[in-house]
């Protein structure tokens, strides 16, 4: 999924995640209101950079500052 417009698709459906390590469970991409930094992976030279990229953001839920690597799941 090196197509920016896949990783887009992908958020609409509601299947890209990021983990919470403070509330130790996962929180749907689109919940996140405030996205801090995208850290790309350097060992990774794939066709899907995205996907082996660090987020940090912010928890909705517990509001820290969190880093986790973005998760794709399948719809149902």
């Amino acid at each position: 999924m090196s197509n920016p417009g896949e990783f887009l698709q992908a958020c609409v459906e509601g299947r890209v995640w990021l983990y919470c390590e403070h509330c130790k469970e996962a929180k749907n991409f689109n919940r996140i209101r405030r996205h801090i930094d995208s850290i790309g992976n350097p060992a990774y030279w794939g066709e899907e950079p995205w996907w082996h990229d660090t987020r940090v953001f912010e928890c909705p839920d517990c509001t820290t500052e969190q880093s986790s690597l973005i998760e794709l799941r399948s719809v149902g």
